[in-house]
């Protein structure tokens, strides 16, 4: 009874302490670390191969170096860390992603990150107008529709600024924005001016023209995803927004979105975007060994978004992007299952190694001195043939044999009276050449047939 006690306290122990190394695992963790595996996956790497867990480890360490050299920290509540939203701005995010981009599946707020990642004001905002029925454009229900170029929309935005993008696209010396816009009801209608840049001076003119969208409760032509608009029996995508909302931080942004929006999923493309640029960087530092970067094979929104769809429970929120990540669990380790909550730090993956490094090197003996492969000199045309012309070589000396012979001419009485029948000598005589060429072919077409046979 006292082995089993004691046994029982052990078990005890072990499991409290393989909990106690187990840390939970965010879902930006498990989103980032599925972007990259499926991309492995796609290029047909094996999660056995040593290099697979390295490039986890690799990229978790370079993120982590990021998220605690940045000095971009948002605040909530009694907690001042690191977010991945500003690890996005540090590494660079705004160079992938050149336009603005909805946060939230389906959501209205904006964001365009910057190119430059030490920019003081680096997050630009952006609110689309939603419907009163919702986001989206679905056939037969309600639209927005632009005063020129025919284009439906789910908000008002959104087709303004694909038809001053079509209608007034950049040349030369200039580029068109969105100016003021203004809204009315009864109908509703969102009015905007255009306004012209010139390239050279930086001039705007405003008030170049004017464009508007119309609100109808019902009737859409077209069904559309957020982000798309409909002309012309197709959806087409919304251009970037040339004339956003506000320049704000990254706090400043965070505090905006409202609750609505926090509580939606994030949007795949931010998710692509941030996995891509992060393995990229980490595949850039010196001694990297993990698994190859391919520039021309980024991770796609597609990609990312199956595997949104077929792990719904482990796709992170607004909320999850933006929120600070503390540092007592890993925040920024990649775990190696995409769908697990939680994960052993000192279980990571090590970096690839030469799997022979501790056997000991072989002795193959002295050189054997044997020297370079030659090629063949390249055979002629006629050398190629020549098995073939050289078969049957007695057809190549065949002849038909001559003869000395007569044509008959049989001969008998007929009363009393002899009568030669020397008729069809004649007519063979005069056919000589013709029935010689026949025989000829006869006879050699014989003569093949009994050596075919033999």
């Amino acid at each position: 009874m006292k082995r089993l006690f004691v046994a029982f306290l052990l078990a005890c122990f072990f499991i409290n302490a393989a909990l106690a190394q187990a840390v939970p695992v965010s879902r930006m963790q498990s989103a980032i670390s599925a972007a990259i595996q499926q991309k492995a996956f796609k290029r047909g790497f094996a999660a056995n191969d040593p290099r697979f867990g390295a490039t986890l480890n690799l990229v978790s360490g370079s993120v982590g170096t990021v998220a605690g050299s940045t000095a971009a920290a948002i605040v909530a509540g009694a907690i001042t860390a690191p977010a991945w939203a500003t690890v996005a701005i540090s590494v660079g995010v705004g160079a992938v992603v050149t336009v603005g981009v909805t946060l939230a599946v389906n959501g209205v707020i904006d964001w365009l990150f910057p190119t430059n990642p030490t920019d003081t004001t680096p997050i630009t905002t952006h609110q689309n107008q939603a419907l009163p029925s919702g986001n989206g454009l679905v056939a037969g229900g309600a639209y927005w529709q632009t005063s020129i170029l025919g284009i439906y929309s789910g908000d008002a935005m959104s087709g303004i600024q694909t038809a001053v993008s079509i209608n007034w696209p950049a040349d030369a010396t200039s580029t068109y924005e969105v100016g003021t816009c203004t809204t009315t009801s009864n109908p509703t209608k969102t009015s905007c001016l255009v306004t012209r840049v010139n390239k050279a001076t930086g001039y705007k003119q405003t008030g170049y023209a004017a464009i508007g969208a119309t609100y109808f409760a019902s009737g859409a032509p077209g069904s559309c995803q957020p982000g798309f608009v409909y002309r012309a029996s197709s959806c087409i995508a919304v251009p970037a927004t040339t004339q956003p909302d506000a320049k704000v931080t990254a706090q400043q942004a965070v505090d905006a979105l409202p609750a609505s929006e926090l509580s939606k999923p994030l949007n795949p493309q931010v998710v692509a975007s941030l996995a891509d640029k992060v393995w990229r960087d980490a595949a850039a530092q010196p001694g990297y060994s993990g698994l190859p970067y391919i520039a021309t094979d980024p991770i796609t929104t597609a990609e990312v978004d199956a595997w949104r769809q077929a792990n719904p429970d482990r796709w992170p929120t607004v909320q999850d992007f933006v929120s600070p990540q503390p540092a007592t669990n890993s925040p920024w380790a990649l775990p190696s299952s995409p769908t697990a909550t939680s994960q052993d730090p000192s279980a990571a993956t090590s970096p690839s190694t030469n799997p022979a490094a501790s056997s000991p090197l072989q002795n193959l003996g002295p050189d054997p001195g044997i020297g370079s492969p030659t090629l063949e000199p390249t055979p002629t045309a006629r050398q190629i043939l020549q098995p073939l012309l050289d078969l049957f070589p007695d057809f190549r000396s065949f002849v038909v044999p001559s003869h000395q012979a007569t044509c008959p001419k049989p001969t008998f009485n007929v009363f009393g009276k002899q009568v030669v029948m020397d008729a069809h000598c004649t007519i063979s005589e005069e056919q000589r050449s013709a029935l010689y060429a026949v025989m000829a072919a006869v006879w050699a077409m014989t003569a093949a047939f009994i050596i075919l046979r033999a």
